[in-house]
């Protein structure tokens, strides 16, 4: 069974967060407060970050676990939307991610969203989700309607 640090230090490789871009501020660790990443007087401490500098671009919060952790457990939940909600004072597209090496829990901010990869992904992956478009089932129907009339 892999240790938090051991998770999270996998994540960071997979999700790409030990890149070298310019404007963003990313990485995982135990010390870095939010404070330190310029959210004045926050000392909660993230497991991963993705802030680009540009505050309408997609910030990435990561919540690490031991490969023993239930991710079904509330308070891994409670503890990944805190963060998501400081990041919310700054950023208004996050992605939360809550990972224990096996399982993932993805947050659109506050809500989960279901039907994606099963596994961790870059974070390209992460970020497009807010690209993609949603289908409106009702307006299409109505629209039907209004055709076969």
């Amino acid at each position: 069974m892999r240790t938090e640090d051991q998770v999270r230090d996998e994540a960071k490789i997979i999700l790409g967060f030990d890149d070298d871009e310019s404007n963003v501020k990313q990485g995982t660790g135990q010390i870095t407060t939010f404070n330190q990443l310029g959210f004045k007087g926050d000392s909660n401490k993230p497991d991963g970050w993705y802030l680009p500098k540009g505050k309408e671009e997609v910030a990435i919060i990561l919540e690490a676990k031991s490969e023993k952790s239930d991710l079904t457990k509330q308070k891994y939940v409670d503890e990944l939307q805190k963060n998501i909600k400081i990041v919310r004072s700054k950023y208004n597209k996050i992605i939360g991610l809550l990972y224990n090496g096996s399982d993932i829990r993805v947050f659109k901010n506050e809500e989960e969203i279901t039907g994606i990869a099963s596994t961790l992904q870059h974070k390209h992956y992460y970020k497009g989700l807010y690209n993609q478009q949603q289908i409106d089932k009702q307006r299409i129907i109505s629209w039907d309607c209004i055709l076969s009339a």
